[in-house]
């Protein structure tokens, strides 16, 4: 309420002066002609206020009509339906799944596309009848606790369906998480599931974790058209009944080309078409190697390996996989002889190699001679990752092995005991030949200075690079690449090293140290 434009001071000296020299009761009466004509103020008000409230609505209503009018010449009305079905694909962001699949929390396509369809009705016409605004990734959750009440439970199935249905022809990508406890078979579970199994001829990838048996056996009888990719995390044979290495759901799948699975859990896959296969459990050599054997077109795997259940079976000929590109293999096993896997195998166009141990694999030893094999098997090698997890390769091995690696560009070596020497080996002196020349991109990993001596790192560092300038005035190019990017990680680097490292940083060399706390 505004201050009134008066004083209440002024006033009462004003009514102190007329009343002077009257009675009380000629005082009540001015009271009354007071009381008498604010009522007739107010009353006038209200009258105003009636007609004011009346011109606002008609100014509100002339006001909506205005702007109901200028949307109909506005230029997006102009727009053909497929162009602002275009736009609204555009204004929907990406959400990366991947990342955190077991998120609960509503991801951002999901949200945009919602809310596209809720501005007006023209733009909901043109949202629901455009199905890839609605295939973005979907995270089908059984798991009960994370929502409350039984009207919850049914708006969220509501809210699955309507998904599932205005994406409708068009291939989903869909995760699963939470069917625990048989939770897929209460009311709620059951529509979810429902509604999920009748779109299975439309789902282009299908992540379920944890996947306990009863659950996977729904699968049997789906037509599974479009898969393209599976992950299968946790596999629980409890609760199935007519036993999951019967189930030809995947291996009738013709689209399917990549798997992330236990293969303990038997469920056949169809290996001859797969691209990209990433085993989660220790696999034993043998049966590592009848996978491969029938993988002809894999592009990249990754698996875990232990010990041969057995003696290692006499060598024969390497089993050769001609498109293999990435290979990532974790040794987990106790036996001494696990990397002798590598004997059975042959990837001539293979660019990309990471090699990973265990900790728990305390047994496993470097076999230099298997190695080298493989490698002169596979020449083409770009990129190479060690993750030592404290194993020690023998330095006189690792020099070996990227004397055998003459094409490689990329060297990640992360937690490797025994590997001090290799700065001295990839030291350029222009005496001798350059270990791996083509070399621009190193990695290493929790190095233990001192034990790493500062100064060799520096030195092998320095040999490698050149300023363009530098470059320019050679008469003949160096016999190595110059670094492009390098990244040192220790608990500790000392103050010399690091105003070495930024001289060289300044001179344009791509270069990051980073300290850990090694406690």
């Amino acid at each position: 309420m505004a201050a009134p434009s008066f004083s209440m001071h002024t006033i009462l000296v004003q009514q102190t002066e007329r009343t002077i020299g009257i009675s009380s009761t000629q005082i009540k009466q001015l009271i009354v002609e007071s009381d008498s004509r604010v009522l007739s103020l107010e009353n006038e008000i209200t009258t105003l206020e009636s007609r004011l409230a009346t011109l606002v609505k008609l100014r509100d209503r002339e006001s909506a009509t205005g702007a109901a009018l200028r949307s109909l010449i506005a230029p997006i009305r102009t727009l053909p339906v497929e162009l602002l079905a275009e736009i609204f694909e555009l204004t929907i962001c990406d959400s990366d799944l991947s990342k955190f699949p077991y998120s609960s929390r509503l991801p951002l396509h999901v949200r945009d596309a919602f809310r596209v369809s809720q501005v007006c009705r023209h733009w909901r016409q043109i949202a629901i009848g455009t199905p890839r605004l609605w295939t973005g990734p979907i995270t089908v959750d059984f798991h009960p606790t994370r929502r409350r009440g039984f009207e919850e439970e049914e708006m969220y199935a509501d809210g699955v369906k309507t998904w599932l249905a205005r994406s409708a022809p068009l291939p989903v990508q869909i995760t699963i998480m939470g069917p625990i406890n048989r939770s897929w078979l209460t009311k709620s579970g059951s529509r979810l599931t429902d509604a999920l199994l009748s779109i299975a001829s439309r789902w282009r990838s299908l992540w379920i974790y944890p996947a306990p048996g009863g659950f996977v056996e729904r699968l049997a009888s789906c037509s599974l058209d479009s898969l393209e990719a599976l992950t299968l995390s946790s596999v629980d044979h409890a609760g199935s009944h007519f036993g999951l290495p019967t189930m030809l759901s995947f291996i009738n799948a013709p689209r399917l080309r990549k798997v992330t699975l236990d293969t303990t859990c038997g469920i056949p896959m169809p290996w001859v078409q797969l691209t990209d296969i990433n085993l989660q459990n220790d696999v034993p050599p043998e049966r590592l190697k009848d996978i491969f054997s029938q993988c002809k077109s894999v592009v990249r795997a990754c698996v875990r390996t232990s010990g041969w259940s057995a003696f290692p079976p006499a060598r024969a000929d390497a089993l050769v996989l001609h498109h293999l590109q990435f290979l990532s293999v974790t040794w987990a096993g106790e036996d001494f002889n696990d990397i002798l896997f590598l004997d059975c195998i042959s990837a001539p166009p293979l660019d990309e190699l990471h090699l990973c141990f265990d900790p728990e694999g305390a047994g496993v030893e470097w076999e230099e001679a298997t190695f080298t094999a493989f490698q002169i098997r596979s020449p083409n090698i770009t990129r190479l990752k060690i993750e030592g997890n404290g194993f020690a390769v023998p330095a006189n091995a690792l020099v070996a092995a990227l004397r055998h690696t003459p094409a490689l560009t990329h060297l990640t070596i992360d937690d490797c005991p025994g590997t001090e020497a290799l700065p001295r080996a990839l030291c350029h002196t222009g005496d001798v030949e350059p270990l791996v020349p083509r070399l621009h991109n190193l990695v290493f990993g929790e190095l233990l200075v001192p034990i790493f001596s500062e100064d060799g790192l520096a030195s092998m560092i320095s040999s490698r690079w050149w300023t363009d300038a530098e470059l320019e005035s050679r008469s003949k190019p160096p016999g190595v690449a110059r670094w492009r990017q390098i990244q040192l990680c220790a608990p500790r680097f000392s103050q010399s090293f690091r105003d070495t490292i930024e001289n060289l940083r300044q001179m344009g060399l791509a270069v990051e140290l980073i300290e850990y706390d090694s406690r």
